[in-house]
């Protein structure tokens, strides 16, 4: 038996040139032969803010086969289906995060209610909602009361999940539209001066995850503006306003406000007084049923509107860069469906160069 004063045998010597042996791994099978291509035509996730009486909730109201979960109570004088929390008076408005999520429970344990869209009514009164949910779990007297950008953090967490339970929904074929109201904030802009555009009037985190993981994001304003008028002889010589009675959906991002579409949209759409979803329905089926030859047909079209029947001449892209008709019709040339679908989109968001 060996004692601690014992000498410890000497280590084997081994070959200068000898390895560990390796771990035995069984390989996974390769996934290579599931490549999918074209489109997967999965439902498609819609949201529009602006100011109030915009018409917001009109928008909602026109979609064909929606329900609507009304989470701030402004959809009493429209006539659309609502979801009713509650069996009571004023039961279509959410008064908890938990009956919202419940409501989206309903909707994914029963696919044949025959709904094809589900609308949120507004996504800045379901943050509130969140915000509360969120407290009362944690017990905290506010969300502030987490500490520094803690709270948001929480309520961006439970907010992941309402969006993972809509995406369930979205699989059994059904789109998502939300609206949101706007507030004017001061952009930090890492560029240069900072300057104060439209955003939607939620926590920035929220709004990121909300923008980033819809398809179309359109900002709704009223045709309007200010200008100084022409001969005015007033020591002032104030702008006076000027205003139509228009209603304008943009769908490219500018300075002054954020916007996106995954689609093939024109920049900028008029909302009709009769059917302001027309535009959005026709585009989605537009792109659902596009070829390869209808999309160059619809480039070329979009390439005479830019520059002028048959015209060339360098115009500047949504991007800030510089191209012209023969650097686009290279690139369509032999552009599968996806990618033309991707030009298409950034010549409709293109100003023509008379504008």
């Amino acid at each position: 038996m060996a004692t601690a004063n014992s000498p410890r045998p000497a280590p084997v010597p081994q070959p200068a040139n000898s390895r560990p042996a390796a771990a035995t791994t069984t390989a996974k099978p390769s996934r290579l032969g599931a490549i999918k291509r074209g489109q997967l035509r999965s439902a498609l996730r819609f949201m529009f803010y602006g100011p109030e009486g915009v018409g917001k909730s009109s928008l909602l109201a026109d979609v064909p086969d929606i329900l609507l979960l009304d989470v701030e109570g402004g959809s009493d004088n429209i006539d659309v289906p609502r979801y009713m929390f509650r069996d009571e008076d004023g039961g279509h408005v959410a008064r908890t995060y938990r009956e919202v999520t419940d409501a989206i429970a309903d909707l994914n344990a029963h696919p044949g209610h025959g709904h094809k869209y589900l609308g949120i009514d507004t996504v800045d009164a379901l943050e509130a909602l969140i915000h509360k949910h969120v407290c009362e779990v944690h017990g905290k007297s506010s969300i502030e009361a987490f500490g520094f950008g803690k709270g948001y953090q929480v309520a961006l967490d439970e907010a992941r999940r309402l969006l993972e339970s809509l995406d369930q929904l979205r699989s059994k074929g059904v789109g998502v539209v939300l609206v949101g109201h706007s507030i004017v904030k001061t952009f930090k802009n890492p560029e240069g001066e900072d300057f104060d555009r439209y955003q939607l009037r939620v926590h920035d985190k929220l709004g990121g995850l909300v923008k980033e993981w819809c398809d179309v994001v359109g900002f709704i304003r009223f045709d309007g503006g200010a200008a100084k008028l022409k001969g005015d002889e007033s020591q002032s010589k104030r702008a006076r306003g000027w205003a139509t009675n228009r209603r304008l959906v943009a769908v490219a991002r500018e300075a002054a406000w954020d916007a996106k579409s995954r689609l093939s949209l024109p920049a900028e759409i008029e909302l009709a007084e009769a059917h302001p979803w027309a535009p959005f329905a026709a585009a989605t089926a537009g792109a659902r049923d596009a070829t390869v030859d209808s999309l160059r047909n619809e480039i070329t079209a979009e390439l005479d509107r830019i520059c002028g029947v048959g015209q060339d001449g360098v115009f500047m892209t949504p991007t800030g860069q510089n191209t012209n008709r023969v650097n686009v019709i290279d690139m369509v040339e032999h552009a599968d469906a996806s990618t033309l679908t991707r030009i298409l989109t950034g010549l409709k968001a293109t100003a023509s160069k008379e504008s």
